[in-house]
Parts: C-alpha cells; structure tokens; sequence
C-alpha cells in the first residue's frame, strides 16, 4: 500500500487523497450543445498592437477589458436561457458548453431546440441593447455589432465525473461535438446538429445537408440551419443619440462587474 503510516493506520498520499475525494464517474447517454460566440477578431489586432512601443500594451489591456466585459454580458445572457433546459457545465473561451441526460420523453429535443431559437433572438437583442457601446473607439466596441452566436448539438455517450463538486466531462461525444466546430460552413450565425439529432429533429425543422470529414470520425452527415443573412440593426446617427450612447457606454464600463460562471 502506497502512502504513510500515521497511528498504525495507513493513510494514501495526498495526491491520491485529492483525486479520490468527491469523485464520482458515470457514463450517461444524453445532449451535449456548445454556444459560440462569433464574430470577434480584436484579439489578434491586441496582439500586434502590444508590440507597438511605449503605448501599446496600456491599449491593449484597455481594448481586454472592453472586450471581456462585453463577451461575458453576453455570455451571460445565453447561460441564462439555456439553463432552463440543459445543465451549463463550463465556459471555453468565448463559448459554452452545456449538457442533459437523455429520458424517455418525446419532446425533450424539441424543447432543446425551441431554447435554441429563443436564446438566438435574446443574443441578438442583448447585441442590440449594446449598440451604445460603438460611442467607445476602441475595436472591441466597435466591433460589437459584429457578434453572433453559432450553436452545435449532438446526442452520444459521455462520461460524467464529479471532482470536487463540478461536473467534468469526458468521451467520444465529447470529442465529437468540438470536432463539429471545425467545418466548412460559410456563416457566422448558425446550428449544426450531428445525425444523431436530425433524424429526430426532421418533424420540427426544415435544414440543409452537409456532409463533413471529422478526424477518426470518418464523413458523418450534419445538418443545419443558415441566419447569416438575417440583417443587422443599424444604430441612430444624430448628435442627441451619440451624446446619450456615450453616457450609457460609460456607466456600462465602470459599473459593470466581471461575472464569475
């Protein structure tokens, strides 16, 4: 037996006592859907720009704040609606990853994809809401009226293992669905559903077929749903609108709190 004697008891290492504590694995068949946010490419520019001299790392952390503030406003608002329906499990980067358990009811991936649709029109709202921001010059604000919301679902077997009371995530499906974000789908504002869903989702929505090679998955089919040309609010001009968008973006960044998912 590996570990320490302590009063004639053995007692394991702690490494071993911190992986045993609280942890429970179960394999579940069930839903796994990503949330991801498009539409945002400051990030590359702040890399550049923290190249530039004297300045440049000062407008770069600026530009982060900006654009930390705003991803996680809307982050929230997805997590918000979709935790009515599926269980939020973690965030990646700028997208969400959530999850639900597969019972015997009918109308479980119907009510999944009815979320899906409303949560797209409360993203777009929330994007709307925020069009004060644009008074701010720097490129995460300007570049806000850009964002849009991808959505990937699929069904399979995954494993579920409860560390330290957080709900970790492993498997083929899980592999699989983060592989679906990798395709050729023109589009930044869209849902992609494996086979295993739109077999069962036919009854309730219309979709275009695709077929893509997935790494160690060979040439699954997918189908999927294009709001690309949906159209875009277009903020008001005038002077009195400016002067009001500018306050409101200002109360914006200095009242608004980091969330913490």
């Amino acid at each position: 037996m590996s570990g320490i004697q302590i009063n004639g008891s053995w007692v394991c290492q702690i490494g071993e006592a911190r992986l045993l504590q609280g942890m429970l694995m179960q394999k579940k068949t069930g839903f796994l859907l990503i949330a991801d946010i498009s539409g945002y490419t400051p990030f590359i520019k702040n890399h550049s720009m923290r190249n530039k001299p004297i300045i440049g790392n000062k407008i770069a952390d600026f530009w982060d704040s900006h654009a930390d503030k705003l991803i996680n406003t809307l982050l929230e608002e997805v997590i918000e609606n979709f935790e009515t329906v599926m269980q939020f499990n973690k965030l990646e980067g700028d997208a969400a990853l959530f999850f639900l358990e597969e019972i015997s009811d009918e109308n479980q991936i119907q009510n999944i994809y009815d979320k899906m649709l409303v949560t797209r029109e409360k993203f777009n709202s929330k994007v709307s809401s925020l069009q004060f921001v644009q008074s701010c010059p720097c490129d995460p604000c300007q570049q806000s009226k850009n964002l849009k919301l991808k959505m990937f679902l699929h069904k399979g077997f995954f494993n579920q293992t409860e560390i330290r009371n957080n709900q970790e995530l492993s498997g083929e499906a899980l592999i699989f669905i983060h592989r679906m974000l990798k395709n050729k789908i023109k589009s930044s504002e869209y849902f992609l559903f494996s086979e295993a869903i739109f077999e069962r989702l036919g009854k309730y929505a219309e979709f275009s077929m695709i077929s893509q090679k997935i790494d160690d998955f060979g040439s699954p089919k997918f189908g999927f749903i294009d709001f690309e040309n949906k159209g875009n609010v277009v903020a008001d001009n005038h002077f009195a609108q400016k002067f009001l968008d500018t306050l409101k973006m200002l109360s914006f960044f200095m009242n608004k709190k980091n969330q913490n998912f």
